[in-house]
């Protein structure tokens, strides 16, 4: 069964190395409720990542990867969830045969509409950790640092070093906390928010292409109509996955969605006592391939 886990991390790009940003971190012993770092052993990560032709989830700020190594091995979708923030669905790893988990593939159908999902890119990292740990040796956050070697699968292959800072238990004045040490170690925030994103970065759409104007007092109506139905459209494609897994898992409630009523109403057909049954058949057909 899948397992679902916040993820809340910033990036940076070590610009003066990242044994410096490393160095300014293990200085946190005594500040911030960190009590002691611990350096963990280095991890090697393989992972395959997947997605449409056209590259619609990296698009959305979804990733759908299959790795190996470290604590996690298996399938994790990483769907948006915030600033610095994303929900992570983790299936153990299945059989080798490369076929996305039809659990995860339906996560994403409303983006796909069934276009395939095909692997674009498969990267590899070696990673140092360092755990912040609090007075009873419970860890507060992770620093990583890694060393990102990157083949994309119609591209040049591509390298990198970036230092990710990852809250485990501690706040968000903990991460505020990290964030100056490694800025005073000469990091900066990194030009992309996922791997992903920088190993395909020649074939995404430059910053902003795909940004509207913003309306004014003044703009035509038929700009305002166009404006609410881009962000109604946006708000379901934040939500379908919620209720996708309201409908296989009913004792999950559903969370609430910032769409139209009707997307609203299926919601709370999603609640504890039960998903609506003919809700969830709805949203199976109308998320169904076009024929």
């Amino acid at each position: 069964m899948a397992t679902v886990v916040r993820e809340i991390e910033r990036k940076y790009d070590p610009v003066e190395g990242a044994t410096a940003a490393l160095d300014a971190v293990k200085a946190m012993t005594g500040t911030a409720g960190v009590a002691a770092v611990s350096q963990q052993d280095e991890q090697l990560l393989d992972a395959v990542y997947y997605d449409t032709a056209d590259l619609r989830l990296i698009g959305a700020g979804i990733t759908l990867r299959r790795r190996t190594g470290g604590e996690d091995a298996g399938w994790h979708l990483k769907l948006p969830a915030g600033a610095d923030t994303r929900d992570e669905i983790r299936l153990p790893p299945a059989a080798a045969s490369g076929a996305v988990p039809e659990e995860l593939a339906a996560l994403v159908r409303a983006h796909t509409r069934g276009t395939a999902l095909a692997p674009v890119v498969r990267i590899q990292t070696s990673r140092r950790v360092l755990r912040l740990l609090d007075g009873a040796s419970q860890a507060l956050a992770e620093i990583a640092a890694d060393h990102v070697a990157a083949e994309p699968a119609d591209g040049p292959a591509v390298s990198w070093d970036e230092i990710e800072a990852e809250l485990v238990t501690g706040g968000p004045a903990l991460l505020e906390a990290i964030d100056t040490r490694l800025r005073q170690a000469g990091a900066r925030p990194a030009a992309t928010a996922t791997k992903l994103q920088r190993a395909l970065a020649g074939r995404l759409p430059a910053a902003g292409a795909a940004q509207q104007p913003p309306l004014t007092r003044n703009s035509p109506a038929a700009e305002v109509v166009l404006g609410y139905v881009r962000s109604q459209v946006a708000a379901i494609w934040r939500y379908d996955p919620l209720v996708r897994r309201s409908c296989r898992h009913p004792s999950r409630p559903g969370r609430r969605a910032g769409a139209g009523p009707h997307h609203r109403a299926l919601h709370r057909r999603a609640r504890p006592g039960g998903p609506d049954r003919a809700g969830c058949a709805r949203r199976a057909a109308l998320s169904a391939p076009a024929r």
